[in-house]
């Protein structure tokens, strides 16, 4: 099997599970933030592609992006990404303290800290579901926050990426936060193995 001509031919039946299977994510991500910061929220995949490694930087924006990257390992190994402008961070922070927006100017400690947690849980949340539909266990390192270029991230995260698929599953998120809108991406680079799992999967039928 090709399976890099297969992912380039995705077809919409294929797509629309994998869409339907981290919508199940995303609701379940929104669950759990609404109870962390005390006010509504609501998550949604409407879009997925597959992406190649070279492209991301023009995909999710050139400009210096908060990310937070989670090692995936168990029967699933590669990397999982949450990427959100730097603007869009602080005004989450804003939301969850209750102030205006605007009153934090950089990304200091607290944001951070905060940014990597809401990554963390969005993460977790796409990781289960994904294990949920594979029948697989997808284990997690603690995770990690960089403020830098998609680029330098990735060789920051990634120590042999001979290993890895040179495509990406990239998923866009939309997130509203007391029905402020931010939106934001996501997206999982597993190991050429592991990827392959995931076409086997689509091509069972389902």
């Amino acid at each position: 099997m090709d399976y890099e001509e297969y992912l380039k031919n995705l077809g919409e039946l294929e797509k629309s599970a994998l869409l339907e299977t981290f919508n199940i994510g995303a609701s379940h991500a929104a669950d759990a933030l609404s109870q962390i910061i005390n006010k509504p929220v609501t998550i949604k995949v409407p879009n997925m592609k597959v992406s190649t490694i070279k492209y991301l930087p023009t995909e999710v924006g050139e400009d210096i992006k908060a990310i937070v990257y989670v090692g995936l390992g168990g029967d699933f190994n590669g990397h999982a990404f949450f990427v959100t402008d730097i603007q869009d961070a602080m005004k989450v922070y804003d939301i969850m303290l209750g102030q205006e927006i605007g009153s934090t100017k950089d990304m200091d400690e607290m944001v951070q800290s905060a940014i990597m947690e809401i990554g963390n849980i969005l993460i977790s949340a796409f990781a289960n579901a994904l294990s949920q539909f594979l029948g697989i266990v997808i284990e997690q390192t603690p995770p990690q926050l960089a403020i830098d270029f998609i680029p330098a991230v990735l060789n920051l995260a990634i120590v042999d990426v001979a290993q890895y698929c040179d495509y990406v599953i990239l998923i866009g998120t939309n997130i509203s936060v007391n029905e402020i809108e931010f939106h934001e991406n996501f997206f999982i680079m597993p190991h050429v193995e592991d990827m392959k799992k995931i076409i086997n999967k689509l091509m069972e039928g389902l």
